[in-house]
């Protein structure tokens, strides 16, 4: 079961039960993959993301109801009292008193039978729409990106810490030695000392590395939600599959057509040509069905108790002859829209297919890089070996042994800072090409756990 990472600061006799105490809470379980179903539920840009995504689907069926029939129906009943005089002959009057009431009942249909501009808006809504989907799936593969960098880096600083940990021992190890050498007369108080102020100086370090890591862990919670308290460890014999395609052509191909910014981009022409058909439509004729049926009684003094049941059916025809010039001016701001979404069109194609093909070129000579570093690890840890030897035999001195230790220790963590970034940028690579997130996620998930994977 593990243990929540508490540690305090404190540096004297102790300092190597206080490291080892802080490193036996790091225990390595869990997965990307679950990392990332919480960020789903509790990601607030995701979030709200997804509530924009909601809003902007209405604009179809909110352009669609132009061209269905639109229904009312109307209801009244008026109450009368008053009196009514009547002439008679000789120049007389004769009054009645008037109590009555008015119901009446209608219902009216109105239907588009030729309305091209409603048609065109409900086309332009319907782009607009795939338009909001693709900028959505865009912030969905965003999460997958934030989620990555926040989950490596917490890899990383936890590595980091061990890395450290781990220097520290060394470093104690050598100042414990110079004490030895000195007490036996072998060595001198400067090397006593060179020893207790690198272990000061790497104390210190191991500090920092403390905080950066609670810090990474933080951040990774704060995105998913929860409290992420153990997640997957990195292979130490990490090795990356090759890339599969390995042909820049194809990654950028699969770029155009997936990716969903660009996606998102092409629905916006798709608006704009419509916009423009919308703006034409301003100077054609609408066609509409009109159709009626009403019912009433007592409509009036002259009808008393008298009910009139009607209804009436016809067509309304509505010619734009002058509209002051907005028709024109329209037309000519929805072509410049078409243009203006058209030029972004091709400028977010060329920044995909410029992304694409710098994090092809980085995964390709990732596996060549990593090799270099872990040649760089193993040949200070040889030197490392050498240089005390060396100093046993009073050729090397402590401060060259010093300088090794650290050499090995930064190799390590410079290895490690590769894989990560390897990674990172594999995953970048995928979403880029437009590859589903859940496909990128069980593949990093998986390639995390194992150091081997099948391409997504």
């Amino acid at each position: 079961m593990s243990r929540r990472f508490v540690c305090r600061r404190g540096w004297g006799p102790g300092v190597l039960a206080l490291v080892g105490a802080c490193s036996q809470g790091l225990v390595w379980a869990g997965d990307f993959e679950r990392a990332y179903l919480a960020a789903l539920q509790n990601d607030a840009r995701y979030q709200a993301a997804k509530y924009a995504l909601t809003s902007a689907q209405q604009a179809s069926p909110l352009a669609l109801s132009a061209l269905l029939p639109n229904v009312s129906a109307s209801l009244s009943e008026t109450a009368v009292q008053g009196t009514r005089n009547t002439d008679v002959a000789g120049g007389g009057t004769v009054s009645s008193n008037l109590d009555y009431r008015a119901p009446s009942q209608s219902i009216n249909l109105r239907t588009p039978l030729v309305n091209l501009e409603a048609s065109a808006r409900y086309r332009q809504a319907n782009a607009q729409v795939g338009s909001a989907e693709a900028a959505f799936a865009a912030r969905k593969a965003e999460l997958v990106d934030r989620l990555a960098l926040a989950y490596l880096q917490r890899m990383l600083a936890e590595d980091a810490f061990l890395s450290i940990h781990a220097q520290v021992h060394a470093v104690v190890e050598q100042r414990n030695l110079m004490r030895r050498r000195f007490e036996q007369g072998e060595g001198t108080k400067t090397e006593v000392a060179e020893a207790r102020a690198n272990l000061s100086l790497v104390l210190s370090q191991w500090a920092d590395s403390r905080d950066q890591m609670n810090n990474a862990r933080n951040a990774l919670n704060s995105l998913t939600g929860q409290l992420q308290e153990v997640i997957a460890r990195l292979p130490s014999g990490f090795s990356p599959p090759p890339l599969v395609p390995n042909a820049l052509q194809t990654w950028q191909d699969m770029a155009l057509n997936n990716n969903p910014d660009v996606a998102a981009r092409k629905f916006a022409v798709e608006a704009a040509v419509a916009g423009v058909s919308r703006s034409n439509a301003g100077h054609m004729p609408r066609l509409d069905l009109v159709a009626s049926a009403s019912s009433s009684r007592n409509e009036s003094v002259s009808s008393l108790n008298q009910s009139v049941n009607q209804g009436s059916v016809g067509v309304q025809l509505n010619i734009p002859i002058y509209s002051g010039g907005a028709v024109k001016a329209a037309v000519t701001q929805a072509v410049a829209e078409q243009s203006r979404a058209e030029a972004e069109l091709l400028a977010e194609q060329r920044a995909a297919e410029l992304e694409v093909g710098r994090l092809f070129q980085a995964v390709s000579s990732g596996g060549a890089r990593l090799l270099a570093y872990q040649d760089v690890l193993e040949s200070s840890q040889v030197a490392l070996e050498g240089t005390r030897r060396g100093q046993a035999s009073g050729l090397r001195t402590n401060a060259d042994v010093l300088e090794a230790v650290r050499k090995v220790f930064q190799a390590q963590r410079d290895l490690a800072q590769a894989r990560y970034d390897h990674i990172f940028q594999r995953l970048r690579l995928y979403n880029k090409a437009g590859i589903a997130p859940e496909a990128v996620v069980s593949y990093i998930d998986e390639l995390l756990g194992s150091g081997e994977s099948s391409p997504p």
